[in-house]
């Protein structure tokens, strides 16, 4: 009998896999996107060593997060073979695949093998893997979900490993600082008394006190809550944004309906038949998933629910298998079959969305000759910034120019540029709207102390815009405001747009950003 349970077991296995490589193969092709750029760079830029002792320098990645894994991620597929994508998204294929097999043997542990493989195909078929898998810059969320579940299946035997993968999981991505609350739970479902429990959160404790006391080390904060400026939390928005980044963009009505009937039904029967710990086990498993990202409602990415959606699938599996009811099992392989249906139709979105969108500013900047017109780009500057930068490094030569904002035609004297469609456009850019008059009074005090940026602009005024020069990268910002920025590596610039509401809109001249406990002072 156990020989027939483990040759299941690895047939599931298996199964898993093909299931991981027929959905996800097609990431191989993808080029680099979003943030991408800017961790390689950083990743060049800093060794090892500066990566996890150095504040100054591993502040350039972030200045209120500390996910140094992330990095030293990067560093291994760069020596694996430099700049070639296909080995940096089959690192993260293949990431995605061992979660999943790992989700197979955590939930085996609580629910028979059927329900363990069924839970794990919807970990790898949900649009949260189709996305995560697409996505280098948030490997750091797949491969702190792998060390998570390996910490929880290793808590029975190992309490030190356990919390070494615990530690590792924190390094990858805080969202999983909560998972000993899941280690209390497996305590609890084995009976052990709470005296014992105690004494077996000592090891996680340490890694946790570890963690912290590293993280205050390198960026100057215990915890992160910070937000971008204007995006206040919004509670209210949280459930409808959850709901949709669980069913996914593409997600007709009626895999909302099995998904909801799915979720009901499972949890009715939980509930039912557990009753108290049922309820008990939820609201537990609602902490985990959701306190990391309460901060975030103000902007719920889809990245930042990533690890939301593994939880809630896992939830679901182990509530279907405790039901002690058989229909759930049909109910759980008829969501397998929805996210697997789904999750061709997702990928296919998100492959559109961006091979059609950022990839193409990204390939334009990356194979076009420095005398190509002008790029009049719709991506972030830090993507298309930091192409530039990699270019040169790989001896490719200079990349053509990008603007990023129509303020570049007026104040930066461009007078043509390219944007990129279904075909390559060179057009003649508009100015912004409204008349410029230099005679408007404007004021501006720019000053950098303890690596926080703190501005206060002046008069009055509907709103003011941060210009990056010379590439005209524009960004709102509050007339006052206090933010953490890293050590600049070499001389920045910048300028300042102050728009009234009768439309009229003044510019300063090109300041410098201060160096650190210098201040720029500028007015009219």
């Amino acid at each position: 009998m156990l020989v027939m349970m483990r040759g299941r077991s690895v047939a599931l296995v298996l199964a898993l896999v093909a299931l991981g490589v027929v959905i996800h193969a097609t990431a191989l092709s993808g080029f680099w996107l979003f943030d991408d750029p800017v961790l390689l760079v950083e990743s060049i830029s800093q060794s090892t060593r500066a990566i996890l002792t150095d504040p100054a320098e591993y502040m350039h990645l972030s200045a209120t997060t500390f996910t140094p894994l992330l990095l030293l991620s990067y560093k291994f597929d760069l020596l694996l073979h430099g700049f070639d994508t296909r080995v940096f998204y089959a690192h993260q294929m293949l990431a995605m695949l061992i979660a999943a097999v790992l989700s197979f043997f955590l939930l085996r542990r609580f629910v028979s093998i059927w329900y363990a493989a069924a839970g794990a195909g919807v970990v790898l078929t949900t649009w949260a893997a189709v996305y995560a898998t697409r996505t280098l810059m948030i490997r750091h969320y797949v491969e702190g979900l792998v060390f998570a579940l390996a910490a929880l299946l290793a808590w029975r035997r190992s309490k030190p490993l356990s919390a070494f993968f615990y530690l590792l999981a924190m390094l990858s991505k805080e969202v999983y600082a909560p998972i000993p609350l899941f280690f209390i739970c497996e305590s609890r479902f084995e009976n052990r008394s709470w005296r014992e429990i105690a004494r077996e959160l000592i090891w996680p404790s340490i890694a946790a006190i570890i963690f912290l006391a590293w993280r205050w080390r390198m960026t100057g904060i215990f915890l992160s809550f910070a937000r971008g400026i204007g995006t206040p939390p919004n509670l209210k928005a949280l459930p409808f944004n959850l709901w949709h980044h669980l069913i996914g963009p593409t997600a007709a009505t009626w895999v909302a309906i099995v998904w909801a009937a799915a979720i009901v039904a499972i949890l009715a029967a939980f509930v039912w038949r557990m009753r108290l710990r049922a309820i008990a086990f939820l609201t537990i498993a609602a902490i985990v998933a959701l306190l990391p990202i309460l901060p975030l409602t103000g902007s719920l990415e889809w990245r930042y629910s990533f690890a939301f959606v593994a939880i809630s699938v896992a939830v679901l599996t182990i509530a279907a298998g405790l039901s002690a009811q058989r229909w759930t099992l049909a109910v759980l392989v008829a969501l397998l079959l929805t996210t697997t249906f789904t999750a061709f139709r997702d990928r296919r979105f998100y492959e559109n969305l961006t091979r059609n969108g950022i990839a193409r500013e990204g390939h334009y900047i990356w194979t076009q000759p420095a005398a190509a017109p002008p790029l009049g780009a719709s991506s972030p500057a830090w993507y298309i910034d930091s192409l530039r930068w990699l270019r040169a490094y790989d001896h490719r030569g200079e990349a053509p120019q990008a603007v990023f904002s129509s303020y570049a035609m007026t104040v930066g004297g461009v007078k043509k540029i390219v944007l990129l469609d279904s075909a390559a456009k060179e057009i003649f850019a508009a100015a912004p709207a409204g008349r410029l008059d230099p005679s408007l009074p404007l004021t501006i005090e720019f000053a950098m102390h303890d690596e926080n940026a703190e501005w206060h602009l002046g008069p009055p005024a509907a709103r003011f815009i941060f210009l990056k020069d010379p590439d005209y990268a524009a960004t709102p910002i509050p007339p006052s405001g206090i933010q953490r920025v890293p050590v600049a590596r070499e001389r920045q610039f910048f300028r300042i747009v102050r728009e009234q509401s009768d439309g009229r809109w003044t510019v300063s001249p090109t300041l410098p950003v201060p160096v650190e406990g210098a201040v720029t002072v500028w007015s009219r």
